[in-house]
């Protein structure tokens, strides 16, 4: 962020201003009055520090125009013609319309500006608690901590929710423990004791028992079908045998009417058979050629033929039953040799193992021959259901060890984890109020820093009047909340009830120089926008002459004002110029917008019309009288001569000069700062006032104009007397006054009069008697 001085700040098209317009800084001066009548643009010049700044445009917040970005260009013109451009020494900032915000080029010289207005003041000092302190909040920045706080009531709320989860999962884990301890038949006297002891058995020694009672359910059920596939294979070997035995008795009887050599008579009727195809009806025997049986002989060969065939088929079927008698012979003894395999895995389950009582065994062995099994398997057919019983009795022990102890674990978790919840909560609430107490006491420091630096700079405008003790103080039942607070006759009371407005618009006026001043204020520029309103003519002076003094800790100081006296009283010198840049505006028309009037001192100005070359006597007399009578006003209240009281307050020479009389006359001499010797010290030129009074008399009496107003000097006075009067006032507020430090009103010296760096030392401090 730049901190060197602006040089010059360029607006365009932005509100008022129609064309183009600069507003130049001169070198050396912090604090820059912009003075002009109402309509004149000076809010143009304060809403283009703010547009340049922040990217808003102040001036027409909460006037009920909604969204104003479409009333920020002027009339007849784009928002993109709209631009504001700061010069300073070392950099140049531009700040433009974007389409949605301000853009700033570049953005790292955009400059702190901090932009007061009236009805700033205003909602400062009448609004309610929770708005004035969102107001200043951004000069108090505690959002970080705040932020903290709500991490940590957050945090709180949420370990609350946990604690209550924890303690009722604690509860729901000594239900289920009491549940477990009383189906075990209550052992002991404590169930979490008793659930710790059971949870450390070992549940996998249940596993041997367990395949072990499996390995025996299984192999008796493997016995248990024996008999009926036994049965099976039986009925099938007798069945296989009695049609082996139909078959043979097909064969006998085909043999029965079969010769012996039946094979050979076979080959001759197929021979024949062969023959007869192609000779159906042959008329004698081919074998015997006898013609006595030739007849038929077709049909008779075919007769032999099939019953061969027939013959045949049935040996092919007893071969078959054969093989159906080998197969179901085979089945019969593969299943009495698995039987036997069974039978001694069944001995061997019954006899290798030491089984509990719980687990009973057959009364007798596995009878040898199957056919005995079924009744052996019936009186022992309630076993395989007590095994079946006593597996699962073991199955449902080993899980509820498993479940008891994943109950014991949950539980002893859940207890840690209650017990640190509960450690922890306190110490969460704790930390919260410290945060709260710390942030609390760091902003009510802060804001006890800043109501006695306000009540400072209150007491520099209202010395005496016994309003210094303001008070900014958050309230303790309220988050956000801020109350001001001062002293009323003794008594501590809200301003807004008896302060009068002026004495409101300082406080207000304070109040945000204070909270301005606690951030960088050397890189910010401090913009007041007609703040002096309603302030009354005796505070003036003081309220410029604080404003001047609180300018230098800026980078730069502007004030607009309409006020009047200020004007004139910088026009004739009685302010300090030395930090002061004074700037007029004119009147603003549509066609050329703001304009800027070079506002000059009376008394430079008296210097250039005697410099002109003729000099018109008659301007130089009429400016020369009005600043007379600045100096023989100061002179005349400084050391409180008497001047006749006239309606209107109208005075003339014949009023104001006999009033210095001699005595006093004679004694008034202004030291001059004429620069240091070697060793640093002062040196000043002593010139007396009295010559020039003198002078001045004469040529009042001489030409008669006693009885003159000062603006009508110019019209008695000859041109030669015009000139010499004119001269001789210069001369005298050469003397009087420094064109930088103003007028000797300082008296802290307690010997003379003062001006600021004590350029001018007026004697006597008083009055001669």
């Amino acid at each position: 962020m730049s901190t060197s001085a602006p040089k010059k700040l360029t607006i365009e098209h932005l509100r008022g201003s129609v064309l183009p317009f600069s507003l130049p800084f001169e070198k050396g001066k912090k604090l820059m009055v912009i003075y002009g009548e109402n309509g004149t643009g000076k809010s143009t010049i304060c809403d283009a520090f703010e547009f340049l700044a922040k990217g808003n445009v102040g001036s027409l917040d909460n006037r009920g125009l909604g969204k104003t970005n479409r009333y920020w260009h002027s009339l007849g013109k784009k928002p993109a013609d709209v631009s504001v451009t700061l010069e300073t020494a070392t950099a140049t900032c531009r700040a433009t319309v974007g389409k949605s915000e301000v853009i700033v080029n570049p953005p790292e010289h955009r400059p702190r500006i901090e932009v007061l207005r009236r009805s700033q003041i205003l909602s400062l000092i009448e609004a309610k608690p929770a708005e004035r302190y969102a107001a200043i909040s951004r000069f108090i920045d505690v959002s970080g901590v705040e932020a903290s706080e709500a991490f940590l009531r957050e945090l709180i709320r949420d370990t609350k929710s946990g604690r209550e989860v924890a303690i009722a999962r604690v509860q729901e884990n000594r239900d289920a423990i009491q549940q477990f301890w009383e189906e075990a038949g209550k052992p002991g006297v404590d169930p979490l004791l008793w659930g710790e002891s059971e949870s450390k058995r070992d549940a996998s020694a249940f596993d041997s028992e367990i395949k072990a009672i499996s390995n025996l359910y299984d192999a008796y059920a493997r016995l248990a079908d024996y008999p009926e596939q036994t049965g099976s294979a039986i009925k099938n070997l007798q069945e296989a045998q009695n049609s082996l035995d139909s078959a043979q008795q097909t064969i006998d009887k085909y043999l029965a009417g079969v010769s012996a050599d039946a094979a050979e008579i076979a080959n001759i009727l197929e021979s024949a058979k062969a023959y007869l195809s192609k000779h159906t009806e042959p008329s004698v025997c081919p074998l015997c050629e006898s013609a006595e049986k030739a007849h038929g002989l077709t049909d008779r060969v075919n007769e032999r033929i099939a019953a061969f065939d027939a013959l045949h088929e049935a040996n092919a079927n007893k071969i078959k039953k054969e093989q159906g008698v080998h197969l179901a012979t085979q089945q019969l003894e593969i299943l009495e040799k698995n039987a036997l395999q069974h039978t001694v895995s069944f001995n061997l389950c019954c006899t290798s193992n030491s089984w509990p009582a719980d687990i009973l065994l057959p009364g007798t062995p596995v009878p040898e021959d199957i056919a005995e099994w079924s009744a052996w398997l019936t009186s022992n057919a309630h076993l395989s259901a007590e095994w079946k019983k006593a597996e699962t009795a073991r199955q449902d022990k080993k899980q509820f060890l498993s479940t008891l102890g994943r109950a014991i674990k949950t539980c002893t978790e859940n207890t840690l984890a209650q017990k640190e919840l509960d450690t922890l909560l306190p110490n969460l609430e704790k930390a919260l109020k410290i945060a709260e107490e710390e942030r609390r006491q760091f902003t009510d420091a802060t804001l006890a820093g800043i109501a006695t630096e306000v009540g400072r700079l209150y007491e520099v405008v209202h010395p005496g009047e016994g309003f210094n003790k303001i008070s900014l103080e958050l309230d303790p039942a309220k988050r956000a909340s801020l109350e001001i607070g001062a002293s009323f006759c003794g008594q501590a009371t809200p301003p807004q009830a008896y302060f009068s407005d002026s004495h409101l618009d300082t406080l207000g006026l304070c109040v945000f120089l204070a909270l301005t001043a606690l951030e960088k204020p050397a890189e910010t520029i401090l913009v007041l926008d007609d703040v002096l309103a309603s302030v009354d003519e005796p505070h003036v002076e003081r309220l410029i002459k604080m404003l001047y003094d609180e300018a230098v800790k800026f980078r730069h100081c502007v004030i607009t004002t309409h006020y009047r006296p200020w004007k004139q009283k910088l026009r004739w010198g009685w302010l300090q110029n030395d930090q002061c840049q004074f700037v007029e505006l004119t009147k603003w028309t549509a066609v050329n917008g703001l304009t800027l009037v070079r506002s000059v001192p009376d008394v430079e100005r008296l210097r250039l019309l005697l410099a002109e070359t003729p000099p018109d006597p008659q301007l130089v007399c009429s400016k020369a009288g009005v600043i007379l009578e600045a100096a023989l006003d100061f002179l005349t209240q400084l050391y409180e001569c008497s001047i006749p009281r006239r309606a209107g307050g109208l005075y003339t020479l014949g009023d104001l000069l006999p009033a210095l009389d001699k005595k006093l006359r004679t004694s008034l001499k202004v030291d001059v700062l004429n620069g240091a010797d070697t060793s640093g010290t002062p040196v000043y030129n002593t010139v007396p006032l009295a010559p020039y009074m003198d002078e001045l008399t004469r040529i009042a009496q001489a030409r008669n104009v006693f009885g003159c107003h000062f603006n009508e000097l110019s019209f008695d006075l000859l041109d030669a007397d015009g000139l010499v009067f004119g001269q001789q006032v210069l001369e005298l507020m050469s003397t009087l006054t420094d064109g930088d430090a103003g007028w000797p009103r300082n008296s802290k010296s307690g010997s003379y009069w003062a001006t600021t760096g004590e350029t001018r030392r007026l004697h006597p401090l008083k009055k001669p008697n």
